[in-house]
């Protein structure tokens, strides 16, 4: 809760990012949110905010609240600050409630949320060479590296909070929300949905669908524990196929629905195909695979294996789905970006924390010494890589990073009150560009380290981009056929794309300027 005034907020050069994954990631919230923000609705899903044509198909929930918070006449920072601050309160709090619904103790369940959120692998090993070769004090003030994510050393599972509910919106929002479904999945199904009305099941289907537009890996996590639980409970108990039955048909029905709408005719057999072995795949890392998870996950992956069969847990629904969860994720790419394939995980491990909690809880409840020091160890080795960087990340004003300039925010603001909402502009494909950041104006090419990941094949619309700004022979003919009605030109487009700016300056006229852009308006 502390973080978050720290990790994005206003100076005066402009809005400031504590954090290089906020930095990186939150431009492309920015440019989604500014959709809610400054398009009229019937607008907000004509295109995909970074590629002029395509569907909107990014989960929009998280953004589309901040945008609309903007809307309002809220700034940009608290508008996203503040719900961010809120889906932090609320993870925290249904985490910790999970984790009490199934242990049962609240020590234990504080003990699995500390493990949770201080994830990490063996990264802390690589701080103490540091720390031996440097024999200084301040490699421990300031640690000089990230040390769930060292890539170079194949260090690929990066901390939770830094990696996933810092910079992924998206996320931070779908956990409390698929973890409050989990804990009534988890009552109904123990009391054989005893007292449960069909009214309930319809509306808990209908939440259920709505992780569609929310975060999809979560609702993937969801589909599967709900296959589990159901498989467990019909086990148990036959005649509770009924429930289930109308638990299906609430929850399918506007699923398909919403899937059909956001992703149908762009989420193709492209995005799924067979990836043995996840980031030690050949094509990937190409490392041995026992080896890439010692090093990601420590001592932690074989510790929560053998939890599990010493507790017996994997006879409980939700470490089964995540033992499932794990393997599938293994053998299958759920997306382009293979490190995306880490959103599954992560509620592997956040199920894997129940059989290790339990297990150190039984630990330290024994009267032998040995195992009592055995279990602090355990928690020291499994938290220490997590905790380095977030100590680190409380140094924001070490990590800061300016993402917007004041002359950004300016321009953007005088660009927004002389163009229309639709008109199509032409820029750079730099990712925190104003236009595309500021304004929600419709733009051909976003950042093309984001198209391949959404599975957008961008290189004939790049092509006919270069062929615009440098005023080649189809260069008026491409401005026609996509409807271009201004022309930005700063340093991305002169440097990028070369652009011939005294092409457009003797055809347009120039309406807009600072130091670093020229607006021009095409005729």
């Amino acid at each position: 809760m502390y973080l978050w005034p720290h990790i994005l907020y206003k100076t005066g050069e402009g809005i400031v990012a504590g954090w290089i994954g906020v930095w990186a990631d939150w431009a492309a919230h920015f440019s989604y949110a500014s959709v809610f923000a400054y398009r009229p609705p019937s607008a907000w899903f004509l295109w995909h905010p970074l590629f002029l044509g395509k569907k909107f198909t990014y989960p929009f929930l998280a953004d589309a609240i901040s945008g609309m918070l903007m809307r309002l006449g809220i700034d940009r920072v608290p508008a996203f600050i503040g719900p961010s601050i809120i889906f932090t309160a609320l993870f925290l709090a249904t985490l910790f409630l999970f984790y009490r619904e199934i242990l049962k103790s609240w020590k234990q369940a504080y003990l699995a949320v500390s493990l949770f959120l201080l994830s990490g692998g063996l990264g802390f090993l690589w701080f103490l060479r540091d720390l031996f070769q440097t024999q200084s004090l301040r490699v421990v003030q300031f640690p000089p590296l990230e040390y769930t994510h060292i890539g170079d050393s194949y260090i690929e599972w990066i901390n939770v909070v830094t990696g996933q509910l810092l910079p992924q919106r998206a996320f931070l929002l779908g956990l409390p929300v698929a973890l409050m479904l989990l804990i009534i999945l988890h009552r109904w199904t123990q009391k054989g949905f005893s007292k449960v009305s069909l009214a309930r099941l319809i509306f808990f289907g209908l939440c259920s669908s709505l992780l569609l537009i929310i975060h999809v890996h979560t609702f993937i996590m969801f589909v599967m524990v709900c296959a589990v639980s159901c498989i467990f409970a019909l086990y148990k108990k036959k005649q509770d196929w009924k429930h289930w039955v109308m638990f299906a048909i609430a929850a399918g029905i506007p699923s398909m629905i919403i899937f059909s709408w956001l992703y149908g005719g762009e989420i193709t057999q492209g995005f799924f195909r067979w990836y043995p072995g996840w980031l030690a795949n050949p094509q990937a890392k190409n490392i041995n695979f026992f080896y890439f998870w010692w090093i990601n996950w420590g001592v932690f992956l074989p510790f929560s294996l053998f939890a599990i069969i010493k507790t017996k847990l994997y006879k409980q629904q939700f470490v089964l789905s995540g033992l499932l969860l794990f393997i599938a994720s293994n053998l299958i790419l759920f997306q382009p970006y293979d490190w995306d394939n880490s959103k599954i995980l992560t509620w592997s491990y956040l199920f894997f924390c129940i059989p290790s909690a339990q297990l150190l809880a039984m630990m330290w409840r024994r009267r032998i010494i040995f195992a009592k020091v055995s279990a602090i160890v355990l928690v020291m080795v499994m938290t220490a890589s997590g905790g380095l960087d977030l100590w680190r990340l409380l140094h924001t004003d070490k990590l800061s990073y300016l993402m917007l300039s004041s002359d950004d925010l300016s321009i953007a603001e005088q660009f927004r009150r002389i163009s229309t909402p639709t008109d199509v502009v032409l820029t750079a494909d730099k990712h925190n560009h104003w236009v595309t950041t500021l304004t929600g104006r419709p733009i051909l090419l976003g950042y093309k380290g984001w198209m391949w990941t959404y599975g957008i094949h961008y290189e004939q619309r790049d092509a006919d981009m270069v062929e615009m700004f440098r005023g080649g022979p189809l260069a008026q003919e491409l401005l026609k056929t996509y409807a271009i009605k201004w022309v930005v030109i700063g340093p991305a487009e002169l440097y990028d794309y070369h652009a011939n700016e005294a092409y457009f300056a003797k055809k347009y006229p120039m309406v807009l300027k600072n130091s670093e852009y020229r607006v021009y308006k095409i005729q």
